[in-house]
């Protein structure tokens, strides 16, 4: 399916300054890579949705899929509009991704639930909830995404149940050297969260 002939970008309202609260959980889990990729979104902390579970897909991208007794971590922006519509482009909305409202509760920087509950949009793969491989260049990302995440607590617990049976971990220089080559060599990101 082809997207939009225009930019979402070119028809938004500017006129205020946030439009959403959003739960990134994927590569948007890194509050540095969202800064580039939406300027002017305000980082929030980390956040948990109870009943979910983390994936990658058939796509080989990230993805949530509802799960009894199961939970994702994400961080939490405030988004311009204009942010709020680069990530609609980029997420494929509403051909690939759909937009959800999910309630998540807030994380304080020891992983623990802080029992403020806010209400907020995730992107979600509603036709393809089967498992998948991760594509190889993603692996950089999400691996840069929980190493930034952790200083606001993202439990080691969660990686390790949810997200290391998708992704090996690899060392920080390795990282620093593919996520050049990603940006140099690889034609734009889809499916960033």
């Amino acid at each position: 399916m082809q997207g939009p002939k225009v930019s979402r970008n070119d028809t938004v309202d500017t006129s205020r300054r946030f439009s959403e609260l959003y739960f990134g959980y994927a590569s948007n889990l890194s509050p540095a890579a969202m800064k580039g990729r939406c300027p002017d979104s305000l980082f929030c902390g980390l956040a948990r949705l109870e009943n979910w579970k983390w994936q990658i897909n058939s796509t080989q991208y990230g993805n949530i899929i509802p799960s009894e007794g199961n939970v994702v971590y994400g961080s939490l922006f405030f988004l311009s509009p204009r942010d709020e519509a680069g990530l609609d482009e980029s997420e494929g909305v509403p051909w690939l991704y759909e937009k959800r409202t999910v309630e998540v509760e807030r994380v304080g920087a020891d992983g623990k639930g802080t029992g403020q509950r806010v209400s907020t949009m995730t992107y979600v793969d509603v036709q393809r909830t089967d498992e998948g491989t991760i594509m190889p260049d993603y692996i950089v990302w999400i691996n840069k995404a929980i190493r930034d995440a952790k200083p606001y607590g993202l439990p080691d617990e969660y990686v390790q149940k949810y997200v290391r049976p998708y992704i090996p971990p690899i060392s920080k220089e390795d990282e620093d050297r593919d996520l050049i080559a990603v940006r140099v060599m690889a034609p734009r990101h889809r499916g960033i969260d």
